[in-house]
Parts: structure tokens; sequence; C-alpha cells
């Protein structure tokens, strides 16, 4: 890969700071028993995980959710999984619609959120690998 450059590189770390930051949020509200908060942040912290994935691979500073669905399949699809379950319930908590993939329930949640919270950990692995985050980042 060729060296990163410093803003793309300063983007990558501040979209996967605001992964971890958002899928702690989402923990701390789904132990206090807040899961429509915990959708949401589940959401935004699988969200950014994968912006700074694909700004890792494909470089840009832009990432549209349709560019990343265009995407994403190709990169991973269990990554693609998740990104669009944890929508599904972002929207079934925001907005009260229906489910269109998976049930809005506290055991559907917890399990997101440890899905989650692996690939999280998966793209730290990556970055880290790619130099563009350090150890101890």
């Amino acid at each position: 890969m060729n060296v990163l450059k410093d803003e793309l590189k300063n983007e990558i770390i501040e979209d996967f700071d605001r992964a971890k930051t958002a899928l702690a949020s989402a923990r701390r509200n789904f132990d206090e028993g807040d899961l429509f908060t915990s959708a949401n942040r589940l959401f935004v912290a699988c969200e950014n995980a994968v912006y700074a994935c694909m700004k890792l691979r494909f470089g840009g500073t832009t990432i549209s959710r349709k560019r990343i669905i265009s995407k994403i399949q190709s990169v991973s699809p269990r990554m693609m999984e998740l990104y669009e379950h944890s929508y599904d319930l972002r929207v079934q908590a925001d907005y009260g619609r229906k489910s269109r993939i998976v049930e809005f329930n506290k055991e559907r949640i917890g399990e997101m959120i440890n899905k989650v919270e692996k690939l999280i950990m998966d793209i730290e692995n990556e970055l880290k690998n790619s130099g563009a985050l350090l150890e101890g980042e």
C-alpha cells in the first residue's frame, strides 16, 4: 500500500476513533436498558468503522452511503451484513419502522454489539498492519 497522505490518515483515525466511542456508548446504553439509543450508536459505530476501512482500501475523503454499499460487498460480505443489520436496527429505533432484516429486541441488539465489536477489532488490526494506526493508538 502507498504511504497514506496525512489528511487521509487523519480522517481514517478520526473515523475509527468515532467508531470506538460510539461502540462504547452503544454498550453503555444497552447495559442501562436504553435499546433505542444503543441501536443508534451501534450503527454509528459500524458505519464509522466501515468508513475507516473503505478510506484505507480505496482512498478518498468523502464516503457516501451509496458508495459504501457499492464497494462493501466486494470487500467483505460479513461487513456488508453487519452494516445492513445495524442500519435496520437504527431505522427501527429512530423512526419506528418495521424490521426489514433483523428484529428489534434486546437479544438481537446484544448480538449485534458483539459482532460489531469484533468487526472493529478486525479493522483495527488492518489499520495497524497498514501503518495508518500505530500500536497503542
